[in-house]
């Protein structure tokens, strides 16, 4: 009996022990829930949206190598790279030696240089600006010329440099230091006239016809017709972005491009080319170069091969930068959205209509929206003036929460 009798007190104090511990759980699950928010927010803010795809474009140009009859002279390119030039027009001298190549680079150098000082010494006496203007003049040139000297392709490092140079000297005018222009415009001019009574041997070379000069060549200009661009396919492309320039011809200094308008074939992921249509003028990125946005059009869209697709975008635009271009990385800007940022967990649709909910003070309100772009976690929707049933700017949107419904007063 006693036995029996312990038995049942132990049962007894395992039972309230359970309970106890089970009374405990409880009391700390409610306070934590009394001290934590049930609902997530986030607010609604007006954005813009690119849908991108990158990938590596190769650019094909309807070019022609220049040729100079002296494989062994100095060439000096006359004409600035991208340069529309005529028929029969000096484009580049060929020199019999580096040396003479050399007198005739400084000549000019030389006559820049007078230019620069006789324009400097009209300028003595008439500063009028405060010291300060002119140190936000120099403040300013300094950072163009930081940001040209930075790029891939410098392009604009020259003309930098000379406005920060001018921003200097103009401010030494302004505040009275003396600049010897006289004595300087001596000296330039004393070594102008040594240089040019050396005798330069040299051949001019013409441009055969019209067309975009470029001072440079990288043996990939023969990887391609001109007149097959518009046939390449996922294959095509993929050869010619891994194949190697090839050798070039001992005469070769330059070339002419004659068409009006270029190519830049690439390959894309077939499921992003949805809305990508023939015709349609979009925008490419050139990363890591100087070129920076571009205008193309949409040349062609290739049958799927694979997951991919041939992309064939047609471009007009010439000028320094891109003609240096041939195997680029590229970011194509195949759609561009502005509205709302949401996250896809606080779309709801009620009565067949979607939306969200919103906080306004402590109250529950549904909000309608349209959404224009959407992805794994988020989407854009419109925004809708005018119609305050839908969602508007800086609302508290509520992305998690349970048993919402319009009108709720949350305590």
């Amino acid at each position: 009996m006693d036995k029996l009798k312990d038995n049942k007190n132990l049962i007894k104090y395992l039972v309230c022990t359970v309970l106890g511990i089970l009374i405990i759980v409880y009391f700390i699950y409610q306070v934590v829930q009394m001290n934590s928010n049930p609902y997530k927010t986030e607010v609604a803010i007006e954005r813009n949206i690119q849908s991108k795809i990158e990938t590596k474009a190769f650019i094909v140009r309807d070019e022609a190598y220049l040729t100079a009859s002296d494989p062994n002279g100095t060439i000096v390119s006359i004409a600035e790279d991208g340069k529309r030039v005529g028929s029969g027009e000096t484009v580049a001298i060929s020199f019999k030696n580096a040396e003479s190549a050399s007198t005739y680079v400084r000549i000019n150098e030389i006559n820049s240089e007078i230019d620069y000082y006789k324009q400097l010494k009209n300028r003595v006496g008439v500063g009028t600006n405060s010291p300060s203007s002119y140190n936000n003049l120099i403040d300013a040139a300094l950072i163009d010329y930081i940001c040209e000297s930075k790029n891939e392709i410098d392009s604009g490092f020259e003309d930098a440099l000379n406005d920060l140079r001018s921003a200097i000297t103009t401010k030494q005018l302004a505040v009275g230091e003396v600049i010897s222009v006289d004595e300087k415009l001596a000296s330039l001019q004393a070594e102008l006239l040594a240089l040019e009574t050396k005798k330069l041997g040299y051949t001019e070379i013409a441009s055969p016809n019209p067309g975009y000069y470029i001072g440079s060549v990288d043996g990939y200009e023969n990887a391609i017709k001109y007149s097959d661009a518009m046939n390449s396919d996922v294959v095509s492309i993929d050869t010619l972005l891994a194949s190697s320039p090839s050798d070039l011809p001992e005469n070769v200094m330059g070339k002419l491009v004659d068409a009006f308008n270029w190519y830049m074939l690439c390959n894309i992921p077939y499921k992003q080319s949805g809305s990508i249509k023939i015709g349609q003028t979009i925008t490419v990125n050139v990363l890591n170069t100087s070129v920076g946005s571009i205008k193309c059009t949409v040349a062609k869209k290739g049958d799927k091969e694979g997951d991919r697709i041939a992309l064939i975008l047609k471009c007009g635009i010439m000028n320094q930068d891109v003609s240096k271009l041939r195997i680029a990385d590229v970011q194509i800007i195949t759609d561009e959205y502005s509205g709302y940022r949401i996250s896809n967990s606080a779309i709801r649709e009620v009565d067949s209509q979607k939306g969200v909910y919103v906080l306004r003070g402590n109250m529950v309100q549904f909000r309608k929206i349209n959404i224009l772009y959407s992805t794994e976690d988020y989407s854009i929707v419109e925004n809708v003036k005018d119609d305050s049933s839908y969602i508007r700017q800086y609302d508290t949107i509520i992305t998690e929460g349970v048993d919402l419904y319009d009108g709720k007063v949350l305590s």
